[in-house]
């Protein structure tokens, strides 16, 4: 009967131990940036519209930049024209954006939240971005407003048409470098990896070994316990 149960304590901890490290592998995600405000702390910012630009700063803390998160709401009615997202890094010699998306406005207006989809940026971790907003087409009292919260993100400023505007904007960033094995695959791309690591087969056989190098101490020690000293 004490034997039984050591083999099921055995077992257990090792499928514990496999699926914290299939979890922590390939589904944990760190590095993603977000500034979401609870639903007493949310509010609207001034009007996006003509040539008023809505800006947020922020840092990115992943590499493979992909993608961002707005909540827009229309002043009034549905809006029509086009919402303009372009994304830049202050520092960038031309200012020119390093991308940019036009949507309807319609369209913005209707997904909560709407995802702006841009071009992977592969080295991103670190980076300070704006995020610029306009509406072009649309006159005072028919652009579009987005959801903000009280000035809670420390890394950067909201504004509106060059002028600081009170509170933070409300967005999420995703990336697609967030979990320990897309790491691991980015940088097992590099020339000076040599071609056998670079496949995932060599990633799952080192997996294994360190299992089973884990699996024979753990035995030892369950059912092989060192004598305690008399």
């Amino acid at each position: 009967m004490r034997r039984d149960r050591r083999v099921l304590a055995f077992w257990a901890v090792m499928a514990l131990l496999i699926a914290y490290q299939g979890y922590a592998l390939f589904i944990h995600e760190a590095g993603n940036v977000s500034n979401i405000a609870s639903a007493s702390d949310r509010h609207l910012t001034g009007e996006v519209a003509g040539d008023a630009a809505l800006v947020q700063g922020f840092v990115t803390h992943a590499d493979g930049f992909d993608g961002v998160d707005v909540w827009a709401h229309a002043s009034r009615g549905t809006p029509r024209g086009m919402v303009v997202f372009d994304i830049r890094e202050p520092a960038g010699a031309d200012g020119a954006p390093i991308a940019r998306v036009s949507v309807s406005a319609a369209q913005v207006v209707a997904a909560q939240p709407f995802h702006v989809t841009i071009p992977r940026v592969d080295a991103s971790a670190g980076h300070h971005y704006d995020l610029s907003i306009t509406a072009p087409q649309a006159t005072p009292g028919d652009g579009v407003r987005f959801e903000a919260s009280a000035p809670a993100y420390p890394e950067g400023k909201l504004s509106l048409g060059g002028r600081e505007e009170w509170g933070d904007l409300q967005f999420r960033t995703t990336a697609e470098r967030t979990t320990i094995y897309r790491n691991l695959r980015h940088l097992r791309q590099s020339p000076s990896v040599p071609a056998i690591a670079r496949t995932d087969v060599f990633l799952i056989v080192m997996m294994l070994l360190f299992n089973w190098a884990i699996a024979v101490l753990l035995y030892e020690l369950v059912f092989h316990p060192p004598e305690a000293n008399g």
